[in-house]
């Protein structure tokens, strides 16, 4: 009789069994008591999920901005309803925090227990009682959820679907070195985590925070030979026509109506852009636009006496992907236009970007040459002078010990390029480009650096006929000039 009775609960809850779609709804009304706007983006998602739960997709990026509903359906629903349907699945959820992954953890579990859940799945196996915590849960068929956070350790642990909810807070955006940590944990101790690399999904969700966050990190391996991987991007104001709404139309207009998003742009646009649009960088947030980018081709070389040439050099010495890139630039400077000549950029070694330098100085013949020195990277200026004199080659080189914030002193060049006073090759000039485009939200900028390094040696030695010079001149003990 008992078998029975649980085959007509199955058979009357079947429609949703079968739909994550159905069985959030019917949930949310059953069991909270509260009816969801039910909505295109939400249906969006949970079909996507359903794909991943059938093995259809097997990498799923989803950008979607906040206040979506999107950890109750990712990180809970989606994990409980999988469990009804296959018992022994076993999950790994990961979030930004220690707090967020454990709710997370305790509402699936809610959701698991629950009596609207016994009406859906009636064959539901209890929880074992010594492996049932905050962080770690099973059922009597070794179904598993472990919770954990995205720099926290998931040792001995493994899944057959992972879900990275929010792997990076947007206070921590800007941090490198925290937003370099959770894209190789990724690669490091996530990944390894999968049961089958071949057979098991990774579910990421996430509102875009940074032009280097872990779904552009993971977009840009794809086009050097990494995994491929499902792209779902639902910007808050569509910005052309798509399956499930008209361009212009707000993904969730009931809870989002278009004045909201609005007063929300208008705000932080910033913020907007990031995390409603999914764009880190976009044309309302650029401090440098391409439009104001002028060019220049030219094979013969200026009257020498209307004509200063410099070189800047801002080293890197570490090859690691993440690490900055060592820039080197030179220019003419002309009447205080900046002809941009040369740019070599990328992570090299000392050696080669002594190279590198003396490649500079033998085609440009640059008056002064500048090298951004602090603690071993002043030893290169050593190397280099002494190199030199073995080539018989002589020009000035000088240490720059620059203080004072990095964005404070790139932005400098926002007036150069309003007033149409810089000019860029018209090859090689693609990289610089794209940090200005992207900054301050970029993955680096070390080429624009090194070019407000040029613009300051300049100043520091103008033609006569040059502008006054606006700041003092600081020397450190040694002698050598403090760029502020």
């Amino acid at each position: 009789m008992q078998q029975i009775a649980i085959k007509k609960l199955e058979e009357r809850a079947k429609e949703y069994q079968d739909s994550l779609y159905k069985f959030l709804l019917y949930y949310r009304e059953k069991e909270k008591k509260i009816k969801l706007d039910e909505n295109r983006h939400i249906e969006l998602i949970c079909k996507e999920l359903e794909d991943v739960y059938y093995w259809k997709t097997k990498r799923l990026i989803i950008n979607v901005p906040p206040r979506s509903l999107k950890t109750e359906i990712v990180s809970r629903i989606f994990p409980a309803r999988c469990l009804g349907k296959k018992q022994g699945i076993k999950f790994i959820g990961i979030s930004y925090s220690a707090g967020l992954a454990q709710d997370n953890s305790g509402d699936c579990r809610a959701i698991y227990q629950s009596d609207t859940y016994l009406s859906v799945f009636p064959r539901r196996l209890e929880l074992k009682d010594d492996q049932n915590t905050k962080t770690h849960r099973e059922n009597k068929a070794w179904w598993q959820y472990y919770a954990s956070w995205s720099t926290g350790t998931i040792t001995w642990k493994w899944c057959d679907i992972m879900v990275i909810d929010d792997p990076l807070k947007p206070d921590d955006a800007d941090s490198d070195t925290v937003r370099i940590w959770v894209n190789n944990n990724y690669h490091n101790t996530l990944y390894s985590r999968l049961n089958s690399k071949q057979d098991g999904a990774i579910v990421i969700i996430m509102q875009r925070i940074h032009d280097d966050d872990l779904c552009w990190h993971l977009i840009e391996l794809e086009d050097k030979g990494g995994e491929k991987r499902k792209k779902v991007v639902i910007k808050a104001i569509a910005e052309e026509t798509e399956d499930y709404r008209e361009k212009w139309e707000s993904f969730f207009p009931k809870r989002f109506p278009l004045d909201i998003l609005d007063g929300l742009r208008k705000q932080d646009p910033q913020t907007f852009s990031s995390q409603y649009q999914q764009e880190p960088t976009n044309k309302e947030t650029q401090e440098f636009h391409e439009e104001r980018f002028r060019y220049h081709w030219t094979q013969a070389r200026p009257t020498p006496s209307y004509m200063r040439i410099f070189t800047a050099v801002d080293p890197a010495f570490k090859t690691w992907q993440q690490n900055d890139q060592t820039s080197i630039i030179t220019a003419w400077f002309i009447e205080d236009r900046c002809y941009i000549l040369e740019i070599t950029a990328g992570r090299i070694t000392a050696d080669i970007m002594q190279e590198k330098i003396l490649y500079h100085l033998n085609k440009r013949q640059p008056e002064k040459i500048g090298i951004e020195a602090f603690q071993a990277q002043s030893m290169i200026v050593t190397f280099l002078k002494s190199e030199m004199r073995k080539r018989g080659k002589y020009t000035d080189i000088e240490e720059i010990r620059q203080t004072g914030d990095k964005e404070s002193k790139i932005r400098k060049l926002i007036p150069l390029y309003k007033n149409w006073l810089v000019y860029h090759t018209l090859q090689g000039s693609e990289e610089l480009e794209h940090e200005l485009k992207r900054f301050p939200r970029g993955k680096h900028d070390d080429i624009i650096d090194s070019l407000q390094m040029l613009y300051n040696m300049y100043e520091l030695v103008p033609n006569t006929w040059a502008r006054k010079m606006s700041f003092n001149i600081e020397y450190d003990i040694n002698g050598n000039v403090i760029y502020n």
